[in-house]
């Protein structure tokens, strides 16, 4: 693939992981194993297989010096500006990119880091391409889980996040974005947005990816307008829902209005507006995207939202625990299944790994890894720096960096944080252990979390 010079990309992964404190108390979330690599690297890798040269990354200014030695370990040819922000892990995604902007000069690829999927980028930037469009969005089915996967942890009943996306049917116009938990029972929808769209489908089980292209103008609006924090819960649906309007009158007579005069809710279309080639050439174009009238092509609209969807591919986000646990399930079984299309890391044990065992399978073990005699190890993960010793069974599960388990142990469907420490004769089934923890010899535990508490406490 050519390279993608008409767009900049920016990754987000400033991120605490909120809904993972389990994970990330003791490593940034965009650095946790998936597979034999840092979650942040499928981002990056997708990247770069589009075409791109250059990649902004955005993370907390608290963690830029744990993250900038890993990602220059990754191997891959794309070029990282890696930008701290402060206090970046309480700021939402649209103030991380208004934080940058003096750095944006084209329209953007804005993914996040705890995407992983096996999508080819080219067709959502060709659909982007073909309208000259404000936003466009990726849009994934949601991951089935199987009734016999177990997350790690107590049984819980997770409340999936619903997302309400409407479509419609025969432009793949973006033409409504909500939350479901923002409404009760019922969802009202304007009669302007009925008239004009007459046919239309809204999901609720559809995957908003986190990956979108902005327009420039969008990226403008965003730093004049400060009253958006969030991207996906604020700026888009507001983008979306403006598309119904058109620019008022004083905004088309007097171009030398202030913004300063402007109600901040009206002022979108002092940066909405169509370059002059482009109206040309759809005034001259036959080129029409709607059948019910004569009307200009996108009936004079210069806010033009749309949706990808893909429905034969994988992709999910790996922001809770049964996701990312999902993920790494998920990659083991393409490994074995040899359906894997590229875009995955293959098994690998390190070659600065001292594997004495020979009993390994499907597993991927880390740089500087000890796996003693007499073990056996299957569909793991085993991070850099730990420890296995003799006569112990791992099957199943992901351990971190820096772990230590002691002979004759049984883990299986675990999670180990980083630093762990597991004594000898320890029985472990679904279970979460965090950080730095150390569990007694002869231990027994089946679907516990394993931490101390004061280390998930936030101050």
């Amino acid at each position: 693939m050519g390279q993608c010079k008409e767009f900049q990309a920016i990754v987000l992964a400033g991120g605490k992981g909120s809904r993972m404190t389990e994970l990330t108390a003791g490593r940034p979330k965009c650095l946790l194993p998936v597979g034999n690599m840092p979650m942040i690297w499928y981002p990056l890798s997708v990247l770069e297989k589009s075409g791109f040269t250059d990649v902004i990354v955005i993370v907390s200014e608290s963690m830029k010096n744990e993250v900038a030695p890993c990602l220059d370990k990754l191997g891959l040819d794309i070029k990282l500006d890696i930008i701290g922000i402060p206090g970046g892990e309480d700021m939402g995604t649209a103030d991380s990119i208004r934080f940058i902007h003096e750095k944006i000069h084209l329209d953007c690829v804005v993914i996040s880091c705890d995407l992983i999927m096996d999508v080819d980028m080219s067709e959502l930037l060709n659909l982007y391409r073909k309208h000259n469009a404000s936003i466009t969005a990726l849009m994934l089915p949601v991951p089935k889980v199987p009734e016999s996967f177990v997350v790690p942890g107590p049984k819980s009943k997770q409340k999936p996040e619903i997302d309400l996306i409407g479509v419609d049917n025969k432009t793949n116009r973006l033409i409504f974005l909500a939350s479901a938990s923002d409404f009760e029972d019922t969802v009202t929808l304007s009669r302007k947005l009925l008239k004009k769209h007459t046919s239309f489908t809204i999901h609720s089980k559809l995957l908003d990816a986190h990956l979108y292209i902005l327009n420039k103008w969008v990226l403008d609006f965003l730093v004049f307008n400060k009253n958006f924090s969030t991207l996906k819960g604020e700026l888009l649906p507001y983008i979306v829902s403006k598309q119904l309007s058109h620019p008022p009158k004083q905004t088309i007579d007097d171009k030398n209005t202030s913004l300063v005069q402007l109600d901040t809710k009206d002022d979108i279309f002092r940066f909405a507006v169509e370059k002059p080639l482009d109206a040309l050439i759809q005034k001259m174009s036959a080129y029409n995207d709607h059948y019910t009238d004569f009307e200009e092509a996108y009936n004079g609209d210069v806010i033009r939202c749309y949706v990808h969807t893909v429905t034969d591919k994988f992709g999910l986000r790996a922001n809770t625990v049964q996701m990312y646990t999902l993920a790494n399930a998920m990659i083991s079984d393409w490994d074995g299944s040899g359906t894997i299309t590229g875009i995955f890391p293959l098994p690998t044990i390190s070659s600065s790994a001292n594997v004495k065992s020979t009993q390994v399978q499907n597993c991927r073990i880390d740089e500087n890894a000890f796996v003693d005699e007499k073990t056996s190890l299957k569909l793991s993960h085993i991070g850099p720096n730990t420890t296995i010793e003799s006569k112990t069974r791992v099957s199943q599960s992901i351990l971190m960096g820096n772990v230590t388990i002691k002979q004759r142990c049984v883990i299986h469907n675990c999670i180990v944080c980083n630093g762990t420490v597991i004594e000898e004769g320890s029985e472990l089934k679904d279970c979460l252990i965090g950080a730095h923890h150390v569990i007694p010899a002869g231990s027994q535990h089946n679907r516990d979390v394993l931490t101390d508490l004061d280390k998930l406490m936030e101050i």
